[in-house]
């Protein structure tokens, strides 16, 4: 509700990185708002949340195993009081360094993801523009 009463309109562009499981080798460009950035990043933080409650919840009630229940119940909330979003749009912090829009996914690997973060340099960005498939849309 925070961002949707904010509505901020200010066009966000950047190469995202590419996905190298799926075969790709460039980034894809992405030019969105500031307002459908941080509700995706919304989306994602919510669905990540109740992924890992059907995991508790199967983990529970069909394999009968309550020892690690207790730290994932609180896993999902202290994750969510820790994300950008958060910072930015409840604890009022501006959106600068480390907050800056797109945000840093962090590695899986503690630091050792390589060179595998989104480009929001002029530079990438125009690359990128005049790179693509000749008009045809993908979907």
């Amino acid at each position: 509700m925070v961002i949707l009463k904010k509505n901020d309109l200010t066009t966000l562009k950047y190469v995202s990185a590419p996905n190298t499981m799926a075969g790709e080798t460039e980034g894809k460009l992405t030019v969105t708002t500031v307002k459908e950035y941080d509700l995706q990043q919304v989306q994602s933080s919510i669905k990540s949340i109740f992924t890992s409650l059907a995991m508790m919840g199967f983990m529970h009630l069909y394999m009968k195993y309550t020892n690690p229940l207790v730290m994932q119940s609180i896993s999902p909330v202290k994750s969510a009081l820790e994300s950008n979003i958060v910072k930015i749009h409840l604890f009022g912090k501006p959106a600068s360094g480390d907050l800056k829009r797109p945000f840093k996914a962090p590695s899986l690997f503690g630091g050792f993801g390589g060179d595998q973060d989104v480009k929001t340099d002029k530079q990438s960005i125009e690359t990128a523009e005049t790179a693509g498939t000749g008009g045809v849309k993908q979907e």
